[in-house]
């Protein structure tokens, strides 16, 4: 009976490191580090500023000037930035045309950078071929990567785990 309690306590630690929040070690104090970097052309002059104001830019339909503040963050960093800004570069909000391979290039990005979202778009784009090569093996391993860090959205796509 003891050795079934600590077994079961291993798994559960085990378990809770793994589902984290979605990013790799130090991938949490790496963001936190960007966010705060000195960039004048940012809003209160940093690059959370240009979060920020990304965010507000989009929520006011201004697209353009949303692109323009996540093509900061993501350059600072930020990968969950470098998600958003794939997701209006595939819709070809905010810029000239749709682009699908650049997105998927963001995605890509946004997913080594620790961002389980960026792994789940860039797992769907193997899956579906619509912006990277049609592969199911890398879409699956993608995709449970992105489960593994956190997104349901992955999980659900895996068979509801």
């Amino acid at each position: 009976m003891n050795k079934g309690f600590w077994v079961c306590a291993l798994l559960l630690v085990a378990c809770s490191e793994k589902q984290g929040s979605g990013a790799g070690p130090g991938a949490q104090d790496k963001e936190a580090a960007a966010l705060a970097k000195q960039d004048a052309q940012c809003p209160g002059g940093t690059v959370k500023g240009c979060l920020d104001g990304a965010m507000e830019a989009d929520r006011r339909g201004e697209s353009p000037r949303a692109v323009e503040l996540y093509t900061r963050v993501c350059d600072a960093g930020v990968a969950r930035a470098c998600n958003v800004l794939g997701t209006f570069v595939w819709q070809g909000r905010g810029v000239s045309a749709p682009d699908p391979a650049r997105a998927y290039s963001l995605y890509k990005r946004a997913c080594e950078g620790g961002d389980a979202a960026g792994c789940f778009s860039a797992g769907i784009c193997h899956r579906t071929g619509s912006c990277a090569e049609k592969n199911d093996a890398e879409a699956h391993t993608l995709i449970q990567r992105a489960c593994d860090g956190g997104d349901k959205r992955a999980c659900a796509n895996l068979g509801g785990r």
